[in-house]
Formats: structure tokens, sequence, C-alpha cells
């Protein structure tokens, strides 16, 4: 079938290639023109080489094109996908390291609080001017927004025209998947619906043949090694009684439960602060290995998503009906939220378009949780609209964390320093104007000089602890095995193993518990001695919410070869100490690597393996 799909923002090279993936995975689409458009030429030309490298492993026949021209990117759409970030990491540095020097620290700052809120702000114009030129040049087209703030985007599109739209995110099946993996169960042959605003949905119901898994899940809580993986989110469940569909590190900010009770309740909670920046920094790495592998004759491996983003084009193209989560305005679909908030519940699709279902009222404790972030998406867009300064505040006073940790003096001054370091669009900065409407309330009364990007990428080095939040910590290991030939190489197989079936996870009796260092290092001569000429071998697990490509990062102290879920995926046989990544596919649930390191001399044994976290 001839679909046109635009891509706003495809310098977001991985997330536009699976996008691609997917739509072409279809058979009806083999044939679609792609549009691919981004503002950043050389991020836009590896976007479109890596898809055109998509459609030739699915032996596919698309027409791809790549313009900095919206318009024309969008000129009879039939389906525009908006991954946009306006401000890149400069922005995103201003969202952390202004309210930093008031005392306020964020893990994400992409939804919710100053970080959502002035990350929407700057939004606001290109997002407002995208529906305008759909309206124009693609009146009848979908919109898919996955950019973040999801429900701060979503009142832009709905409160700036009728284009039919839906914001999409992946946290409601991946989190699923993971409590399932929990519970030793498929998810497929479960029944579960969930409903809020996004990432603040909770699992109202989790059943197996009508049995509630609720029990099952809080027994599960109890086991340490559970609990450890998600702490905020099962302290959460502790006490509101439900599981929340965004990840720890997200909703460790959401809340005045954790950040601002100090560096204790932090640590006993492992939230990571500063974990954007943090995977900012892999982020532009992740893009110099996807530029060079775009211009390589390497072979493309397509993996199937967890995107929605597809299902929905199939359902309105081919009117087979399916089951979604969107965010869309709720209109009664939860009776006890207001009618014009961003809900994210079940949501029909098939040839008439997204149609919510209706899931009634929820529990009083979540709806409690979810106010404060609804009022700051209410007071956004009038701030937006409306040209009100005053609504900025106020948005900013009514985020639990914020008012947790500032006066409300404070608070007025941290956004007017915001503001001028973002700069108003019609000044050369990003923001709409926001002092086009006059009121009392009063400003800061302050000026301030916007910073440069040079002092505030030095704030943030300075801010940052020598820490290794990536890496992994439990290992099993055992060995040490000799090479009676007197020599030691990678190649070196001992008598009695398979290796395949360690590959498997299928570990002899032998095998011992280990931790990692503070430096996430694991010392196999302290753990398992030896003479010279040995090899060991390492097992652990990775716990992936979402099937993702990601690069596995390690130290090895002598030669290594690496496994992942039984294939091999790296080796490099030195007889030195050193440094090294692997591109890896990490698929959803429980992943298993197996890593062999050897030794030639009878000094220094060691690895260290760190995988980035997911970036959602």
């Amino acid at each position: 079938m001839a679909i046109k799909v635009a891509m706003i923002g495809a310098g977001s090279v991985v997330f536009s290639k699976n996008l691609t993936g997917d739509i072409l995975g279809y058979p009806e689409f083999k044939d679609a023109t792609f549009s691919y458009m981004d503002i950043d030429a050389e991020r836009l030309e590896v976007g479109a080489n890596l898809c055109r490298k998509v459609g030739k492993a699915l032996d596919a026949n698309p027409t791809i094109n790549a313009t900095q021209d919206r318009r024309e990117a969008v000129r009879d759409a039939d389906f525009v996908i908006n991954m946009v970030q306006i401000g890149g990491f400069d922005s995103t540095l201003v969202d952390f390291e202004i309210p930093r020097k008031y005392g306020l620290g964020f893990t994400i700052a992409d939804t919710t609080g100053p970080g959502g809120f002035f990350r929407a702000l700057r939004t606001y114009p290109m997002l407002k001017g995208l529906v305008e030129d759909m309206t124009e040049l693609c009146p009848k087209a979908v919109l898919l927004n996955y950019s973040n703030p999801m429900s701060m985007n979503m009142q832009t599109i709905t409160r700036s025209s009728d284009i039919q739209a839906v914001g999409l995110c992946h946290s409601v099946q991946g989190t699923f998947n993971q409590l399932m993996g929990y519970l030793g169960e498929n998810p497929d042959d479960m029944t579960f619906i969930c409903a809020g605003i996004n990432h603040m949905a909770f699992y109202l119901k989790m059943e197996k043949n009508g049995v509630d898994l609720y029990p099952r899940l809080f027994e599960a809580m109890n086991d340490s090694k559970v609990y450890n993986t998600n702490k905020v989110r099962f302290e959460m469940m502790k006490r509101f009684g439900y599981f929340v569909t965004e990840s720890s590190e997200h909703n460790a900010e959401y809340s005045p439960y954790f950040i601002p009770h100090g560096a204790t309740e932090i640590e006993k909670f492992s939230v990571p602060m500063d974990e954007y920046l943090r995977r900012c920094d892999g982020i532009v790495d992740e893009f110099e290995r996807m530029k060079i592998f775009s211009k390589s004759d390497e072979p493309m491996h397509v993996h199937k998503s967890h995107e929605y983003g597809s299902t929905i084009i199939h359902s309105i193209v081919t009117g087979k009906p399916s089951v979604v989560y969107g965010n869309m305005p709720n209109r009664g679909a939860i009776s006890n939220l207001p009618p014009d908030a961003i809900a994210e519940v079940p949501t029909l699709v098939d040839r008439a378009g997204l149609q919510f279902t209706t899931v009634g009222a929820l529990p009083p404790q979540l709806v409690g949780y979810m106010n404060p972030h609804i009022t700051q998406h209410e007071l956004f867009i009038r701030a937006a609209q409306e040209g009100r300064r005053d609504h900025v505040y106020q948005a900013a006073m009514f985020d639990p964390l914020t008012s947790a940790t500032m006066s409300p003096d404070k608070i007025v001054e941290m956004c007017d320093e915001l503001i001028a370091a973002h700069g108003f669009l019609k000044d050369g900065g990003y923001l709409p104007d926001l002092d086009a409407k006059k009121t009392l309330v009063p400003t800061s009364g302050k000026t301030f000089n916007p910073p440069t990007p040079q002092e505030l990428r030095a704030s943030w080095d300075a801010a940052q602890k020598e820490g290794h939040d990536d890496d992994l910590t439990d290992w099993k290991v055992f060995g040490p095995f000799h090479d009676s030939n007197g020599t030691i190489s990678t190649a070196f197989v001992p008598g009695g193993i398979d290796e395949t079936a360690l590959a498997e996870g299928k570990l002899p009796d032998t095998a011992k518990a280990v931790s990692a260092n503070k430096k996430g290092i694991v010392d196999l001569r302290r753990a398992l001695g030896g003479e010279r000429n040995k090899v060991a071998y390492a097992y652990a697990e990775i716990d992936s919410i979402h099937q993702r490509e990601t690069v596995l990062n390690y130290m090895s102290d002598d030669g290594v070869k690496i496994w992942l879920n039984g294939k091999p995926v790296h080796e490099k046989d030195v007889l030195n100490r050193h440094d090294g990544e692997a591109s890896v596919f990490l698929k959803d649930g429980v992943n298993r690597l197996l890593v062999k390191v050897t030794c030639e001399d009878g000094g220094n044994w060691a690895l260290r393996v760190a995988v980035p976290k997911a970036n959602f």
C-alpha cells in the first residue's frame, strides 16, 4: 500500500531506524515512502543512510527522501512522526545546572518540574508550527508524537490544532514485561489494565486466568534481588498499593519522598542523580558509532521494537483493529481526572482512527499523586499561549520536588534565570514570549547573563563524581584453568568445559558468587587465585526493560572473549590490560552474559563490564 511517512527529527538516528524497520516489517508497506527531516545535515544524512540499510535488510523497496525543509517533508504525508528535542545537550545542561545552583537536583528532568516544562516551552514554537504546516499540507494525516515531555507536548498539539494526534511511550508495555519477568510468567498469557498520565500511569489490574497477580508481586518484592532492581517503584507500590509504569530513576523526581531528604535517602533508594546528563554523553558516542556503520558495507540486523507506531499505522491503513496505550485528551476516559488533561489509557485503533476506551475512576491515592503534575501541564500551556511568565513560576511551585526543596522567592528567581538562559524565540532564543501579558505577580526583579556552553559544561564536569552506575556488580566466577602447553589464549578451552552451555547460563556447581568493587572491578586473582597461564569464566545477567541496541564497555586484564545470550559477540586475544567495547542487542528481560578472561603471568587478573541504562 502506498503510504507516506514523514519523520521529524530523524537525526535521532537509532530511533528513526527502529521505527522504519517496524513499518517496513509489514508486507503491505514494503514500497512506502519515507521523508526524513532534521535541521542537522550530518545527522540527517546518517539517519537516512541507516534507513536505506534497513530497507535492504528487509528486502523492501522504500522511497527514501531526506530534507531540511519541514514543509516539504510533511506535504501529502499520511503519517507524521515527531521525535524532536529542541535545544539539544546545551539546553539540557541549562535545565540541570541552573537549578543546581539553587540546591535543586534531578535524575532525568524530561517529564515534569522545571526541566520538563522548560523543555516543553522550548518545543512549543516548533510543535505549533508543525501542526500549522500539517493543517495546510496534510490535514488528514495522523501525528504520532514520541517527544518528551509527552503530556505537555500533547497539550501543545491538541490546543493548537484539530490534527488527529496521539502521544506514544513504551513504558506501559516495557514495564509489564519486566513485572512478568519477576514472576516468571509469559506476558502474552496475562491480562492487564493500566491508566493515568504519561510516566505516572498505574497497573490497575494484572491477572492470570482471572487470578490477581498483585499478591505474588508483593511477595516477589521481599526478595532483595528483585527489590533492588526497582527500589523507588517498589517503595511506591508498598505505600500506594499499585505499581507505576515509568522507571525508578524517573519517579524519584516526581514526588517529595526521596531526593529532598538528602544523601542518605538518595543512596538508600539508589537514586541516580544527573542520570540523563550521563546518558546524553553516551548518545554522543552512540552517534559516532552509527556514523561509521552507516557508511560501511556491514549488513544491518533488524529487530522488531516494542514501539506502538507501526501497529497504529497498520491498523489505520488496513482496518485491522489493535489496542495500544496512547496519550490524548482525557474527555471522560478517566472519570476523576479533568476532561482536558492528557491521559494515558487503553486505546482502540482501526480505520476510523484512535479512540480511548473508558476506564472509570482511579483510586484516590493515585489521583493525588498525578494532580500536581496535571496542574503543571495546564499552567504550561497557558503560559505558552497567553505569554504569562507568572504561570511558569506557579508551575514550578506546584512541582512536588521543587516545592519541597526551595522557597517561593528562590523558585521565582530560578525561573527568571532559566528564562534568561534559554531566551525568547523573537530574540534568537527558544521560548515563546512569556512577557506578552503583564500581571500583578512580581518577578524576582533580577537580571541575568545567559551562561555560555563552556561554563555549563564546566559546572557539569565539576558536579560529577567518580561513579560506576552502569557497571555490572553481581557475578558468578569459576576457575582457574591452566593450559598444559604453558601458554594461554582466548582460544584455549579447558577439558570438560562446554562453553555453549556456559553461555546459556548452565553453570557448574563450583561457580562462586562475587561482587565488583566500588569501581566496578571484579578481582579474579583475589577470587580464584592460581598461577601463570590461566583462564576463568565470569557470568552475569543484564535485565533490560525493553529490547534495544547498546554498547557493552569493558576492561579486561588480560585477553577476553564475550558471549551474550549464547552467542559470541567480541574477542580480543592480548596479553595486557585493555579497555574495549562491543555493539550488542539486548532482548527484553534477562540477558545472559559470559566473559572469559586470560592471564599469562601471576600479576593482575580482573574485569569490569558496564552497560548503559536504557535511554527512555
